[in-house]
């Protein structure tokens, strides 16, 4: 190669334009407006142009469509009447101004966010938030008890023929004062006598007394498991066995069993069943045959949350307090021609709510 050729060359490549090296923030700024023109040209199609599909979210709600028809169903036949703020009088305590609202003690507490240590402590002159008061109306009929709580028919009449026995028919009561099987006395259905309450009630007042008793267990349930929507999740047979309890024992019986309140709040419904098995008596601090029947009751009405397929745990659970309320039956009848009587009796109840499901004794 030539000098001149090498030199020409070296012109040459001294010609060329030199690229300098762009910046960060350049080449940054390049790629954004190169990004937005995509997506400009993306939005100007034709068949982009038509909004996105969105998919629907149903509408979660605390309670169902049944619920609200029963709720709509229970204003008929009962009176609910806001209450004002109480301010506390010399002398007041919680159960007196509780009293004169017709509410619970324990609503009152639960509503002035109080336990048993503060509401010994309020003063005169405080303020108290006082909760609705439920009262019942239009009762003429159990079926018209059983609309005012939103409990069905079955479980209505369940109660009344356990505490009236085979003695009366499903349309008499007790209208009187008698001693029941605990040696309590009793007025209608189920209803403690107090002294200075009327020692006759009419059948129309004795199913108004009636819906007023299941109202108050409701009442104290609703507390108990910390507030109405709480206690509105529970399953319906589920709360009408709870209803049954407490009407029955009060809400001790629930506080008082091992675990029970627990599986009620955290949904362990198998478990709950399986522990409503207390059979003692309050008046005597004795298990009764009568109260393991009771309890039967309570599980099988439960128990039908799971339309006949019945998990084999609560089944075994309902054996064994059977078992147990014929070993006290035995005891409580030592006499073996009123043993065989009643244990006819206690079979026959047993059997209407079980059927094949427990195993009877016969003899």
């Amino acid at each position: 190669m030539t000098e001149m050729n090498i030199t020409l060359q070296q012109n040459n490549v001294r010609q060329q334009p030199v690229q300098e090296e762009k910046s960060f923030w350049t080449r940054a700024k390049e790629y954004a407006m190169s990004l937005f023109s995509e997506i400009a040209d993306f939005f100007s199609g034709e068949d982009d142009a038509k909004p996105a599909k969105t998919t629907e979210i149903p509408l979660i709600r605390d309670i169902s469509d049944e619920q609200i028809m029963q709720q709509n169903t229970r204003s008929k036949y009962i009176i609910v009447t806001k209450n004002p703020n109480y301010k506390i009088q010399k002398g007041d305590n919680i159960s007196k101004i509780a009293a004169k609202f017709g509410v619970q003690p324990a609503a009152v507490m639960a509503v002035n966010g109080l336990d048993e240590k503060s509401a010994v402590k309020i003063r005169a002159g405080q303020s108290l938030k006082i909760p609705p008061t439920r009262t019942p109306k239009n009762i003429n009929t159990l079926k018209d008890v059983a609309k005012s709580m939103g409990v069905s028919n079955e479980f209505i009449l369940g109660i009344k023929r356990i505490e009236d026995g085979k003695e009366l028919k499903d349309t008499q009561f007790h209208n009187t004062p008698y001693n029941d099987k605990g040696k309590t006395k009793t007025i209608g259905i189920g209803h403690v006598w107090k002294k200075g309450e009327p020692e006759y009630l009419n059948n129309k007042q004795v199913l108004e007394q009636f819906a007023k008793d299941l109202i108050k267990a409701e009442d104290h349930l609703r507390v108990l498991m910390g507030g109405e929507k709480n206690y509105d999740k529970l399953p319906a047979s589920l709360k009408e066995a709870l209803l049954d309890m407490t009407f029955n024992k009060g809400t001790d019986i629930i506080k008082n069993t091992e675990g029970l309140l627990w599986c009620l709040k955290n949904g362990k419904y198998e478990a709950a069943i399986c522990k409503m098995t207390n059979n003692v008596s309050a008046a005597t601090k004795q298990p009764m045959s009568g109260l393991s029947k009771r309890r039967l009751f309570d599980m099988a009405t439960a128990s039908k949350m799971y339309n006949g397929n019945i998990p084999k745990s609560i089944t075994n659970t309902a054996q064994r307090v059977y078992n147990d309320g014929i070993r006290l039956l035995r005891l409580e009848y030592p006499d073996k021609t009123e043993f065989a009587a009643q244990l006819a009796d206690y079979n026959r109840d047993v059997k209407s709510f079980w059927g094949s499901k427990v195993k009877l004794i016969t003899k």
